[in-house]
C-alpha cells in the first residue's frame, strides 16, 4: 500500500508542528471563514442585486439585464467566493504557510512539463466519458475564442479549488487526524458536499423579487441543501475525484499535477458541450480505477518540506 496514506510526512502538516503532533485549531479556522463567508455573502447579497436592479432602471443597460437574470443564489455565491479569496492570503499566514512554495506551487524543472500532461489527462478523461456514457458532446472546433475561454476558465477553478482544497483543507484535516487516509476520505467528502448548491424546489414556496433576509435564505439553503436534492452518484463521483486529487497532491508534494487535471476536465466540460462528470456511475468506475492505480503503483515523491 502506498505509504502516503498511512504514514504523516511533516510536509503537510500545519502551524510549525511536528509530524507527531496534532492540533484542531485549523478546523476552527476552516469554521470561521467557511461560516463568516456564509453571514458576508447573506448581508451583501441583497444590495448587490438591488443595486443592479437601480443600475438597469436608469439605463436600460442590456449588461444589468443579463445580470437580473442571473439567479440571487448566483449573486451570493459569487459573493461568498470573494470574501473566500480575499481572506486566503489571511488564512495561509493562520496556518504558517509563509509562501506560495509551501503551499505546493512551487515550478521545478519537471513543474510546467506535469502540468500540461495532466491538463491533458483530464481533457482526455470527459471525451471517453462522454463517448462511454454515450452523452452527446459538441464542440466548435472552428471557434478558438471557446478553446481559450474554455481553458481560462479551467486554470482560473482549477487554481482556486485545488489551492483551497488540496492546499489548505486537505492539510488541516491532515493536521486535526493522526490518520492520513481518513483526513484525505473527510477532504474529499467535503470537497463533494459544497458542489450540492440551493435546490431549485426550495424557491417554489419563496415570493417573488428580493427582500432583506432574501441572502439569509440563500445561506441556510447553501449550507443544508444536500438535504434536499441528494444524489448519491453525484456525491460518489466527486469524492472519488476528490480522493484522486489528494493523491496526487501526497504522491508529487505539489499542487501542479492536480490543478493541471482539474484545468482539463473543467475545460473539457466547457469546450465539449455536454459532456460532464456526474451524469452516471462510469465516471465513478474509472475514477475508482485511476484512484487504485495511483494509491498501488504512483511514484511517492520525497522531497523535502519547504
Amino acid at each position: 500500500m502506498s505509504r502516503p496514506l498511512f504514514q504523516r510526512n511533516v510536509r503537510f502538516v500545519l502551524f510549525g508542528l511536528d509530524e507527531e503532533k496534532i492540533s484542531w485549531r485549523g478546523v476552527g479556522l476552516l469554521a470561521a471563514v467557511f461560516f463568516g463567508s456564509l453571514l458576508i455573502a447573506a448581508v451583501l447579497t441583497p444590495p448587490a442585486y438591488w443595486l443592479v436592479e437601480w443600475w438597469h432602471t436608469r439605463t436600460g443597460s442590456a449588461n444589468a439585464q443579463w445580470l437580473l437574470d442571473k439567479g440571487v443564489d448566483v449573486y451570493f455565491d459569487r459573493l461568498r467566493m470573494g470574501v473566500i479569496v480575499l481572506g486566503l492570503p489571511w488564512l495561509m499566514s493562520q496556518c504558517h504557510l509563509w509562501s506560495w512554495k509551501g503551499l505546493g506551487l512551487s515550478f521545478g524543472k519537471r513543474g510546467p512539463l506535469a502540468f500540461c500532461l495532466y491538463v491533458f489527462a483530464g481533457i482526455f478523461l470527459i471525451h471517453f466519458l462522454a463517448h462511454w456514457s454515450q452523452v452527446p458532446a459538441t464542440a466548435d472546433w472552428k471557434s478558438p475564442e471557446l478553446l481559450i475561454e474554455a481553458l481560462v476558465a479551467g486554470l482560473l477553478l482549477g487554481f482556486l479549488e485545488e489551492t483551497i482544497f488540496r492546499g489548505l483543507i486537505l492539510r488541516i484535516f491532515y493536521t486535526a487526524i493522526r490518520q492520513p487516509w481518513c483526513a484525505l476520505a473527510l477532504m474529499s467528502a467535503f470537497f463533494a458536499y459544497t458542489h450540492f448548491k440551493v435546490p431549485a424546489s426550495v424557491w417554489q414556496h419563496v415570493a417573488p423579487g428580493v427582500h432583506w433576509d432574501t441572502g439569509f435564505f440563500v445561506a441556510f439553503w447553501t449550507t443544508f441543501g444536500i438535504t434536499e436534492n441528494f444524489d448519491l452518484v453525484q456525491f460518489v463521483v466527486l469524492w472519488l475525484l476528490g480522493m484522486v486529487l489528494g493523491v496526487l497532491t501526497f504522491k508529487s508534494g505539489s499542487l501542479l499535477p492536480a490543478i493541471g487535471l482539474h484545468t482539463g476536465i473543467v475545460a473539457a466540460m466547457f469546450f465539449f458541450r455536454g459532456s460532464g462528470l456526474t451524469e452516471g456511475w462510469p465516471a465513478g468506475v474509472v475514477l475508482a480505477a485511476i484512484l487504485a492505480v495511483l494509491i498501488m503503483f504512483g511514484k511517492k515523491n520525497t522531497a523535502p518540506s519547504d
